[in-house]
């Protein structure tokens, strides 16, 4: 009986191991569940945080795309508004060319026009008739102190 005795403690010794093992684990689980809620919960919390971060984010990006279309609109804008001068300062240097082309015509019939040794117009006498100063405003020869080429920027400023 002895060996009977022994083997009936063993059983029960390892029911008894095997009982606290199952608890031991239950217990485990139970605490994981309750970590995990808690886990939950706190997520739950953040999520209206997170939604507007969210809609900060999107609104942000709006009005970044916004800026970048008026970016571009301003863009193609300036772009035609170039082109746009381009073609005026040609017709522009056009006009200017034929007003000169008129002057130069103008003077070379003059028989007051007084002509350098090469042929072309004394800039001093230039578009004067019979000793007086012309008020043409269009040719710069004309105007006192003007640059006989055209240029209109004072020579300090140069």
């Amino acid at each position: 009986m002895d060996t009977a005795i022994w083997i009936i403690i063993a059983v029960v010794v390892v029911i008894v191991i095997l009982a606290l093992v199952l608890l031991l684990m239950r217990q485990q689980k139970a605490r994981r569940r309750v970590q995990a809620e808690e886990i939950r919960q706190n997520a739950a919390q953040q999520v209206s945080s997170v939604r507007h971060r969210e809609a900060v984010a999107e609104e942000a990006d709006a009005r970044a795309r916004q800026a970048k279309a008026e970016a571009d609109a301003k863009a193609a804008e300036a772009k035609r508004l170039q082109e746009q001068a381009r073609h005026h300062q040609g017709h522009a240097a056009e006009s200017r060319q034929e007003v000169e082309s008129e002057f130069a015509r103008a003077d070379r019939l003059d028989p007051d026009v007084r002509r350098n040794a090469d042929g072309r117009d004394d800039p001093n006498t230039a578009g004067r008739h019979a000793g007086q100063p012309s008020n043409n405003p269009i040719d710069p020869r004309h105007r006192p102190g003007a640059d006989p080429r055209g240029d209109q920027t004072p020579p300090n400023a140069r």
